[in-house]
């Protein structure tokens, strides 16, 4: 059984398009509950976000390689190709509320920034901002904390549950006005509590 479609557009590597691999530091994290999103003209296009009210997006700065993110093809000869998203973050605060933040934290999706980018005037085109966990969030599948691993910072990873897989290995946010600005500007306004 397959649900997948055939092949339907080139793909092409170019040297103008030259891959980066990592994140930049700056991510954001919606309880899924509290966001909703606007689909543009492909299934993966994300061109608008809006909080529910009293609920804003909470940002996350991560330095060097203290957060990972991506996507794994899960594939089964009788389910549809599906993906499982994963976030990977290692906070460094160590006061009681902020254990407790991080501890509760669940059901949610991330968006990340990825580093490079095809540059254009305005500094980078469509693809910079990906969005895990859109369908069915992440959710937290592995804690740890050892006071003499990696200088005490703790590790927590956050997936897709099993059987609660994404149609898509990752989201695109870029919105309609076709900018790199307008769409760091669009995660930034999510930040505040909508008035």
């Amino acid at each position: 059984m397959s649900c997948l479609t055939k092949i339907a557009a080139v793909i092409t590597n170019t040297c103008t398009n030259v891959p980066s691999a990592g994140l930049k530091v700056k991510a954001w994290i919606f309880n899924r509950g509290d966001v909703t999103w606007t689909v543009g003209a492909s299934a993966t296009l994300i061109t608008a976000g809006v909080n529910a009210a009293g609920k804003q997006a909470y940002v996350m700065t991560a330095v060097k390689k203290e957060m990972d993110a991506g996507g794994e093809a899960v594939v089964d000869d009788n389910l549809p190709g599906l993906f499982k998203h994963s976030v990977t973050i290692q906070p460094y605060e160590r006061d009681a509320n902020s254990i407790i933040n991080i501890d509760n934290m669940d059901d949610i999706v991330i968006v990340v920034e990825l580093q490079g980018g095809l540059k254009t005037a305005d500094l980078y085109t469509q693809g910079k901002f990906i969005i895990l966990g859109y369908d069915n969030g992440l959710h937290k599948v592995a804690a740890t904390w050892k006071a003499l691993d990696n200088h005490g910072v703790p590790t927590y990873e956050f997936a897709t549950r099993d059987g609660e897989e994404e149609k898509y290995s990752r989201y695109v946010f870029w919105p309609a006005t076709d900018t790199y600005a307008a769409a760091l500007d669009a995660l930034v306004v999510l930040e505040s509590i909508p008035e």
